[in-house]
């Protein structure tokens, strides 16, 4: 009889675990400012572990962090992942997902110019056309050494101070990623997207994860690689807002390209495959 009684409360607790096994896992991220593009790698994320298998919920810090400040509380184990672009130090530092986030995207620079000057830009012609132009940077950005490497006149100052001094002349191009020209010349009417130019040099951002979650990092790559191959990856990228708002402003495909080396790619990054790199 005891054992009769006792019956509906053990089953009753297994059906409770068997609940409370099927409640998605949650993965905690950085809250960061909103944006087109951090809504697109949130929605690539979401996309990654659906086709891996995992029954995930993603959930924001209670306040924003940031960059530094995420990759501080990542290693930490504080959250389970972040999105940036590489570096030799992060990768060391973290387990990266080694599939493109935007597809390198983040390596196409244009310009930001005084209008004036569009006709200096519109005479260019080669490599060495280009370097007789004069590029402001910031002097932290890692654009700044790959640049150099390359053999371009350069004029570093603070970011703040690089809208005004392109306007003023002090050099002739102030020089941005193509995802983020459009928006900084709405701040600043006086001056103008460059119409003709493109710079590319490889670069990438990544997922990283913590390096003891090898796990979740192996997911994140399996998932991205199986939605490269059933098509959702490139149907995802090509119909987001976020990535159709680069081609539509700043029309890259029309573009008189020029491609320079990135000296500061670490080998494992130069020999992600060429399918999971926008091409020309």
């Amino acid at each position: 009889m005891r054992l009769r009684l006792a019956l509906p409360f053990v089953l009753s607790g297994l059906a409770l675990a068997a609940g409370a096994a099927a409640d998605p896992a949650v993965l905690t991220y950085p809250k960061r400012p909103d944006s087109p593009r951090w809504n697109y790698a949130l929605g690539l994320i979401e996309l990654a572990l659906k086709e891996s298998g995992r029954d995930t919920q993603l959930k924001p810090t209670s306040e924003e962090m940031s960059q530094t400040r995420a990759a501080r509380e990542l290693e930490l184990g504080h959250i389970d992942f972040i999105w940036t672009g590489t570096s030799a130090d992060y990768e060391q530092r973290f387990r990266a997902v080694r599939i493109p986030v935007m597809r390198g995207l983040d390596g196409y620079r244009i310009c930001v110019i005084n209008p004036d000057r569009q006709a200096a830009f519109s005479a260019v012609r080669s490599l060495d056309d280009l370097r007789k132009l004069t590029i402001g940077q910031d002097p932290g950005w890692s654009d700044v050494k790959v640049l150099d490497a390359a053999g371009f006149k350069l004029e570093t100052a603070p970011y703040d101070s690089l809208f005004e001094m392109v306007d003023r002349g002090r050099f002739d191009c102030f020089l941005r990623g193509a995802h983020e020209a459009p928006t900084e010349v709405m701040k600043h009417p006086g001056l103008a997207v460059e119409n003709d130019l493109l710079i590319v040099y490889p670069f990438t951002s990544f997922f990283f994860v913590n390096k003891e979650n090898a796990a979740l990092a192996e997911d994140l790559e399996n998932g991205l690689k199986k939605a490269y191959e059933d098509g959702s990856f490139m149907a995802y990228f090509k119909n987001h807002p976020a990535i159709k708002a680069i081609f539509e402003q700043t029309h890259i495909e029309q573009r008189r390209r020029f491609d320079i080396p990135n000296p500061l790619l670490t080998d494992a990054t130069r020999a992600i495959p060429p399918e999971y790199w926008q091409g020309p």
